[in-house]
């Protein structure tokens, strides 16, 4: 693809703002995670949390002539229910937090656009995001990277494979795409599992499709239903499907009981079916819907800026600049190299919760900052000389790309 000039006089096209977030331990900061306002594990500092939010709203809220100049999407490794209830939650704590312009769920896959039906925090409706909110379009341009993928063709394939498993197993599936609720009179897989006759409670395979682009296979602790299972990937390769087939030991989505004894319910091990893809990251990932941002402005040369923004592994692909140019970045150090990084409307930051990525982050820092400009930005609360916060860390990537972009500093005064 060619890049375009930074420096396009466009602007009636220029100014905006495109928030990636992560969401869990990024936008969402670790003090008010899921135990502390799901579970209720520690105390709550509401003070601290409205203060950290309300500000965070007036950033997202401020126009320039009337137009809305920042758009916030949040990527989230949980599906549409788990998210959804975990906003309810907050929302039955009396708080509210700003609700995203659009959510994307399991790490890459499907998009929802925010609702024009009353706000969620000052109506009574029940979910903040609702399955009709998804964005077929977003669907559709990821074709752009998804290789052979039909996650609904793949479904009934492997619902087919499950029937012909030895010992006849029973299938269990919510009525939902998104989502782990709604098995059988709306209970959880834990609770349908409980009612079967006894029988039956350890000879079940539950199958959970996310959307378009995650299926997801679990069976009790100790069946052997889970190695059999492995012998779908060769059967959906042969019939031409390009897949990321993976087995995930101990997987804290897959809750289920043990065959030993069906009363006994711990961490088992999931089958997680994906698709793959083109390019150099090779699985549906956050990045994706990134670097459709990035690439939408280049092609345009709208002056707009993509910020991403994450703290974890699960994050990398997307904060990894050089990712977003397409060629294979063998040295960093050649001018061509150079300028193709820094006509990237794109900056990216990392929240440091922990220590495990030190040397990873470093790594982008040296490489990514090599002019002083501040691409790739890192956040610690524990750092006199870093930001603090996500949202000063926001302000420091405009403010940095502003004195890069004259035309997205003159929408952004």
């Amino acid at each position: 693809m060619k890049i375009a000039p930074i420096n396009q006089n466009l602007p009636f096209m220029a100014g905006e703002v495109k928030i990636l977030s992560d969401f869990d331990g990024t936008f969402m900061p670790d003090e008010f995670n899921h135990d502390v306002i799901c579970n209720g594990s520690k105390p709550l500092d509401k003070d601290a949390f409205n203060s950290y939010f309300d500000e965070f709203q007036r950033f997202l809220s401020s126009t320039d002539d009337g137009k809305k100049t920042t758009e916030l999407t949040i990527s989230t490794g949980r599906n549409l229910s788990e998210f959804n209830y975990y906003m309810k939650k907050i929302k039955d704590r009396g708080l509210r937090i700003p609700v995203p312009d659009k959510l994307i769920v399991v790490n890459g896959g499907d998009e929802f656009i925010k609702s024009k039906k009353p706000d969620f925090f000052s109506s009574d409706r029940e979910d903040m995001f609702e399955e009709s909110d998804i964005n077929l379009k977003k669907q559709k341009q990821l074709r752009r990277f998804v290789i052979n993928w039909d996650g609904f063709k793949i479904k009934d394939r492997v619902k087919a494979f499950i029937s012909r498993l030895s010992g006849c197993p029973m299938l269990i599936e919510p009525p939902t795409h998104q989502g782990m609720y709604g098995y059988r009179g709306d209970m959880t897989l834990q609770e349908d599992v409980q009612a079967l006759p006894d029988e039956d409670k350890t000879n079940y395979i539950s199958l959970r499709q996310d959307g378009n682009s995650l299926i997801r296979l679990t069976a009790p602790v100790g069946s052997a239903y889970i190695e059999e299972l492995k012998g779908l990937k060769d059967e959906l390769e042969q019939e031409g499907y390009k897949i990321v087939f993976q087995t995930k030991e101990h997987n804290g989505e897959t809750f289920v009981n043990s065959v030993s004894d069906n009363s006994n319910w711990q961490l088992g091990t999931s089958i997680e079916i994906k698709p793959e893809t083109r390019g150099k990251v090779k699985k549906l990932d956050k990045f994706h819907h990134a670097k459709l941002m990035v690439d939408e402005i280049m092609q345009k040369g709208s002056n707009d800026l993509v910020i991403v923004c994450g703290d974890g592994r699960n994050d990398l692909n997307m904060l990894s600049i050089e990712n977003y140019l397409d060629t294979d970045v063998s040295d960093y150090s050649t001018e061509s190299t150079k300028t193709k990084i820094q006509n990237l409307p794109l900056r990216s930051i990392f929240i440091r919760n922990n220590s495990s990525l030190d040397d990873t982050i470093s790594k982008f820092e040296q490489i990514y900052n090599f002019d002083g400009h501040k691409r790739f930005i890192v956040v610690d609360k524990n750092d006199e000389t870093k930001p603090h916060t996500l949202l000063e860390a926001i302000k420091i990537a405009k403010e940095d790309y502003s004195s890069q972009n004259p035309e997205f500093k003159r929408n952004n005064q």
